[in-house]
């Protein structure tokens, strides 16, 4: 949003209700109204919020009608992240003057900021159709269509904002990141190499290289740039002022590894402290409560902890994030380390497991038992954060289309989501078509316990996958059309993990052409493979 001067409405006289004259004399010896807002949109543009703030509140509590005050306030509560707030203060200015081009727009971009993706875009296309070369609405819109999932709708927006101010870097990164999860790669290389030239020391479109890189394979390149990422965050990789490792040699060294992002990412990455052991390092590790009890299996770790309690942790010579050892190990994508299986769940909750569900041993032969297979088809809302809450809606299926799945022959349907999403399958579960054992589960040592006697996890892109891969089952991954990096373009196997499979789809948003595939190759495996059910983890593609 921003907050350029305004054309304001004098009054011939001061005020009766308020005085301003300590803003200078005005009309009568006191100050306008007009002269009230010089002065409140000087402080504003100074960066003088409060001071502003005052102004425009006692502006608008001397005369209510002033739409301008409230579209103001609107903006400062925007920049103060207060997304809620500015979208009441912008809406009323709307409400008094629809047809004012600022106010839309600016409406549109409180809306987006708080993740009202689909009001947003009606707003913008409305101060569009009014004023066809609104400033900066174009590239507002063709970020909030981008920000829905609407790639192919954002990409000509975003081209039209290039074309109008070629040197506009949100706008040209904006273009840049849309034309890479469109999978235009060359035409989006460039956008950001374009923004990266007009602001040399920002890390943000550097990052934005790094996963576009990545998710070519080019680890050379990509991985290098991804250690930029801590510049955008504005933290720090080093922890207790202790070097980062970068893949020096570490035998008889002690180093902490810290997880710095989401569940899923450390069940991925977790894969390399064994390699750590292997070159003579003691290995401590920080990870997340729910993953506490499970990594624990994991070979060559000397000491977990969360951080709640780190400070128990024996003293360290070197750290090393996670998600930066994959840079340090110099991993290249033929070189990913991803042979047998890296976590192993408990034995005591396997067995417990095994017992309260009334299912045979982990590794037997299926024989003529259905074939027993996990269903998760929603990830983390995480609707406090706008951004992944609209990522999540990308990835997750509507369990309407996951329902028809339960019912194919020669399977027993088993549930490992939880959340709110769960209660989406109340119904079925009540109906006997899927068993749902999730209310006993207390942390992902529960939920690998319980997958390790699965034949099969079919699974949106979630932590879930990960844990599944990484103890070995078959898993088929449902990903969405601008995948995360780590699934690279063009696949339907996973470098990381030799059991996954992946089904992709082929336009955003479109899950049902690819439900189709896994309804025929799931009812495919249920009739063939019901003397071993191991028989899952054969090369052959899907269908």
């Amino acid at each position: 949003m921003r907050a350029a001067p305004v054309p304001v409405y004098c009054k011939t006289g001061p005020f009766d209700d308020f005085p301003f004259d300590d803003f200078g004399a005005g009309c009568g010896g006191m100050a306008t109204i007009e002269e009230a807002y010089a002065v409140a949109i000087d402080h504003h543009q100074a960066g003088r919020l409060d001071e502003a703030t005052i102004i425009y509140q006692r502006i608008l509590d001397a005369d209510p009608e002033q739409a301008h005050a409230s579209h103001l306030l609107g903006i400062v509560a925007g920049q103060r992240g207060r997304h809620a707030e500015a979208v009441a203060l912008i809406g009323a200015a709307v409400a008094r003057d629809g047809l004012n081009t600022d106010f839309l727009g600016n409406l549109g971009a409180a809306l987006k900021a708080a993740g009202r993706y689909d009001e947003a875009i009606r707003h913008f296309a409305r101060a569009l159709a009014l004023e066809p070369a609104a400033r900066g609405v174009p590239g507002n819109l063709g970020s909030a269509l981008a920000a829905d999932g609407r790639i192919g709708a954002a990409v000509p927006w975003l081209g039209r904002a290039a074309a109008l101010d070629p040197a506009q870097f949100e706008t040209l990164l904006n273009l840049g990141i849309a034309l890479r999860d469109a999978g235009r790669f060359d035409e989006a290389e460039t956008a950001l190499e374009t923004a990266k030239s007009l602001r040399p020391d920002h890390p943000h479109p550097v990052c934005e290289l790094a996963v576009l890189k990545l998710a070519l394979g080019d680890f050379e390149r990509g991985l290098a740039l991804y250690e930029r990422r801590w510049d955008y965050t504005g933290q720090s990789a080093a922890v207790s002022g202790k070097p980062v490792w970068r893949g020096e040699d570490i035998a008889g060294k002690i180093i902490l590894l810290y997880y710095e992002q989401g569940l899923g990412d450390t069940l991925q990455f977790v894969r390399y402290a064994p390699l750590l052991a292997d070159r003579g390092a003691r290995v401590l590790l920080i990870v997340q409560p729910e993953l506490r009890r499970l990594l624990a299996s994991v070979r060559g770790i000397d000491h977990l902890a969360t951080y709640d309690d780190a400070a128990g942790l024996p003293d360290f010579d070197l750290c090393c994030p996670l998600m930066s050892l994959p840079f340090a190990f110099a991993t290249r994508i033929d070189g990913i380390p991803a042979g047998k299986p890296y976590i192993t769940p408990p034995p005591d909750q396997v067995t417990g497991w095994a017992e309260r569900l009334g299912w045979n041993r982990t590794g037997e032969c299926a024989g003529k038992r259905p074939l027993r297979v996990g269903f998760v088809w929603s990830g983390n809302p995480r609707r406090h954060d706008p951004t992944s809450h609209a990522m999540d809606r990308r990835r997750s299926v509507p369990f309407a289309l996951m329902e028809p799945l339960l019912s194919v022959p020669g399977i027993t349907a088993v549930s490992l989501q939880v959340g709110d999403a769960a209660e989406q399958a109340r119904t079925v579960v009540a109906a006997g078509l899927l068993t749902d054992p999730m209310a006993g589960v207390t942390d992902f040592a529960d939920t690998a316990a319980i997958a390790a006697h699965l034949d099969l996890v079919i699974t949106v892109d979630t932590s879930v996958a990960h844990l599944a891969a990484a103890i070995g089952r078959p898993v088929w991954m449902l990903s969405r059309s601008d995948a995360c990096w780590r699934w690279f373009r063009g696949r339907d196997d996973s470098p990381w993990y030799p059991t996954m499979r992946l089904y992709r789809q082929e336009s955003p948003g479109d899950w049902g052409p690819v439900m189709a595939r896994v309804g025929h190759d799931l009812a495919a495996a249920a009739a063939r493979d019901q003397n071993c059910a191991e028989a899952l983890n054969r090369k052959a593609r899907p269908g």
